[in-house]
């Protein structure tokens, strides 16, 4: 489980930054995305999960740890998704503005992007699942393994939308990171 949640926060996190280079607010594209995904930062994630999936892989501390979280603390595991999703953006967030407060401007922040995502899910899960109905109709005319799919399906479902509020509440920060109060009352670009 452990290994599993950061795998996909790290995806998401390399996702982001990808769009985030790609997408600002004056449209511009940044060349140089590709210096923003070998930077310390990214390398030392990239070094943390993997060491997180070698640990688990030997130790099997990640069963004991879902033991203990779905048993002793009856927690259920998208809970455990979404806190560490939190963690983790937050942590990145801060990176990008040190002077994000986590109470009066971080969680106002995730709380809408939430908002926004918690309607658009269940629309969302059921065009994806039609979706995974087509490739699946597709892989059984041609007679190939649907085995394959199972993964695809199950991270989309479970991750998707935390990814979605990652990428929302990060473009959000970036955003207002980017447009600096001038004197005169006018934002100015960070480019600029």
């Amino acid at each position: 489980m452990i290994s599993e949640v950061f795998n996909t926060i790290l995806l998401t996190y390399l996702v982001t930054e990808y769009l985030a280079a790609t997408n600002t607010n004056e449209r511009r594209y940044d060349s140089n995305w590709q210096l923003r995904l070998v930077q310390p930062r990214t390398i030392l994630a990239a070094v943390v999960v993997v060491f997180l999936n070698i640990f688990d892989r030997v130790s099997g501390f990640a069963l004991f740890i879902n033991d203990t979280v779905t048993g002793f603390f009856h927690m259920p595991k998208v809970l455990f998704v979404a806190w560490a999703y939190v963690l983790v953006l937050y942590v990145d967030c801060r990176r990008i503005s040190p002077e994000l407060d986590f109470t009066r401007e971080f969680m106002p922040k995730v709380g809408r992007a939430f908002l926004y995502v918690l309607p658009v899910y269940p629309i969302s899960a059921v065009l994806i699942s039609f979706g995974f109905l087509i490739v699946i109709t597709i892989c059984d005319a041609l007679h190939l393994p649907e085995d394959w799919l199972q993964w695809p399906i199950y991270y989309g479902t479970l991750y998707g939308p935390f990814s979605l509020v990652y990428w929302k509440v990060k473009k959000t920060v970036t955003e207002d990171r980017a447009t600096l109060p001038s004197l005169a009352g006018h934002g100015r670009s960070l480019g600029d």
